[in-house]
């Protein structure tokens, strides 16, 4: 029987499951989570698989939204098979990852006579190429890289086919969460959120993000339902969180309980099989539902029509033989046509170097953004937080941190080093802390606690807290954008007025729309210090 093996990892943990093909379908003989020890990722998958005499095996590999780019598309109506053309075109003009040597692929989403939905996701070639050159100094045979949100919501989709009404999914892995809401049987909305380091904060954080992902997909209630993945042993605190946060009840889901498993694999699982979800729904539809799963190692393309020629043959001799007959005479029109051919051959030669040099600045332009993302203008984020905090009567700030870089997030593509503002200070009571981060939190803005503490004083603020907000790098390059389009329009304003455009405000204009700087190499640290 063949033997395959579906792994992901992140930095802490590489998770696998192993399974055999039978003549009914997969069954699981395999389930394990090995810590990533100090000789990295691929020796501590080499010496997995050599434990368990898994070489040369099929392999299935499961990647978070940190090492792809993600984007909700709509495109006109039109046939399947001209998808994935019109695909990779906007892909081209909307990815900040989507090159030419880039994999796109793409899952449909919503089909109408208005329109095409989808959820789209690019993938770098170096991304890619690390990963099957880890999996084949493994000494396994790489036949999948799919996108790990999708494999699990594949998993129960395919297990309840037909079913209406609406679905959220989540999997609970090491430092994130990954919420999938499906609507009819298909997939509509894709998140993972970054989890506080502290596990007694890790429920409230979750139960605040389930709540904001709902409202960003237009959720109704009537007839939702909603999963975790996991035991309920395991997540008992989570479920009435969860439960809380959206006024119903919450279901545990094991995967291991949706698909056929070996009785000595059954009892070695580990306590976290939520985690394994997404590898259990990976193998599950491998070979009967991979339509269900955005896999960059077999990308959606057109699909090349092949010709009968003994039938083709069969079906213009006729015409040809005729065509014979009277073929003195069109020939004068025919050479004409060539020669139209011919030349507009030649101009698109012409075209293919400022093409290729139109490319080379477009790539040029996204790495300039992705360096100026980080320069953020501190005064106007400052100016927020003063205007969103609650009042003095309830809070006081004692420290505040600005860093141009800082934790990844993981959540949103351009994430990686997010500019941060810490906060620290005194409130009166724990509640005031709770809209504080409300106050501060949009789909721009993260934030994320960093622990609270009860002060023995009599003093009327008796409750520490700190706070970091994470900064979206799309809300600082949007931010320079309308800079640089405000100082051109004001200089446009001028000309046409007759001023002169050098005076002091067009100055100004154009000082806006150049990025800040600060510090060394570009970065911005800015620090508060306000005692009572």
């Amino acid at each position: 029987m063949a033997k395959r093996i579906a792994i992901d990892w992140d930095d802490i943990e590489l998770r696998l499951v192993a399974a055999q093909k039978t003549a009914v379908g997969m069954r699981i003989t395999d389930a394990a989570v090995v810590p990533i020890g100090e000789e990295g990722f691929a020796e501590t998958l080499r010496s997995a698989v050599s434990s368990r005499g898994l070489e040369k095996a099929e392999t299935l590999v499961a990647i978070g939204r940190g090492k792809a780019e993600l984007r909700e598309m709509k495109l006109p109506a039109v046939p399947d098979n001209e998808l994935p053309d019109m695909v990779r075109f906007q892909a081209l003009r909307t990815f900040a990852s989507a090159g030419d040597a880039a994999t796109v692929d793409f899952l449909v989403t919503k089909r109408g006579d208005e329109g095409i939905e989808m959820i789209a996701a690019a993938i770098g070639s170096g991304t890619l190429e690390s990963v099957r050159e880890s999996v084949e100094k493994a000494g396994l045979q790489l036949k999948r890289v799919a996108l790990r949100p999708l494999t699990a919501a594949a998993l129960y989709l395919s297990r309840n086919a037909g079913e209406t009404g609406e679905s959220v999914l989540i999997d609970l892995l090491a430092s994130d969460a990954e919420i999938v809401i499906a609507r009819d049987g298909k997939v509509i909305f894709v998140r993972t959120v970054r989890l506080p380091n502290e596990p007694a904060a890790r429920p409230t954080a979750l139960a605040g993000e389930l709540r904001r992902s709902l409202l960003a997909c237009g959720s109704g209630s009537d007839s939702r339902r909603v999963y975790l993945w996991g035991r309920e042993s395991v997540h008992q605190n989570d479920v009435e969180m969860l439960g809380q946060a959206i006024g119903g009840s919450v279901t545990m889901l094991d995967p291991f309980g949706l698909v056929d498993i070996g009785g000595k694999a059954a009892d070695k699982l580990p306590d976290h099989v939520g985690r394994l979800a997404p590898l259990v729904g990976l193998l599950a539809c491998d070979d009967t539902d991979s339509d269900r799963l955005i896999d960059f190692l077999n990308p959606r393309k057109r699909i090349e029509k092949v010709v009968d020629h003994r039938k083709t043959a069969a079906l213009v001799g006729v015409p040809v033989l005729l065509a014979g007959l009277v073929g003195w005479t069109i020939y004068s029109q025919l050479a004409g046509r060539t020669r139209q051919i011919e030349s507009l051959q030649a101009e698109i030669e012409a075209m293919e170097p400022a093409v290729e040099s139109a490319l080379v600045s477009v790539d040029r332009t996204a790495r300039l953004d992705q360096f100026l993302d980080g320069d953020v203008n501190w005064l106007s984020e400052l100016t927020r937080v003063a205007e969103s905090i609650p009042p003095a009567d309830a809070l006081i700030l004692t420290s505040v941190n600005a860093n141009a870089t800082g934790r990844s997030l993981g959540s949103r593509p351009g994430m990686s080093n997010s500019p941060t503002i810490k906060l620290e200070g005194l409130v009166t009571d724990a509640s005031v802390i709770d809209q504080l981060q409300d106050s501060l939190r949009d789909e721009h803005y993260r934030v994320i606690g960093e622990g609270t503490k009860r002060e023995d004083s009599e003093d009327a603020y008796r409750w520490t807290f700190a706070e970091t907000v994470f900064i979206d790098p799309e809300i600082v390059r949007q931010k320079r954008y309308e800079g640089i389009a405000a100082a051109a329009e004001r200089e446009s304003t001028q000309t046409q007025s007759g001023e002169d455009p050098g005076t002091d405000e067009a100055a100004d204009a154009n000082r806006a729309s150049e990025p800040e700087t600060g510090g060394d190499g570009g970065s911005a640290d800015a620090a508060a210090e306000v005692t009572r």
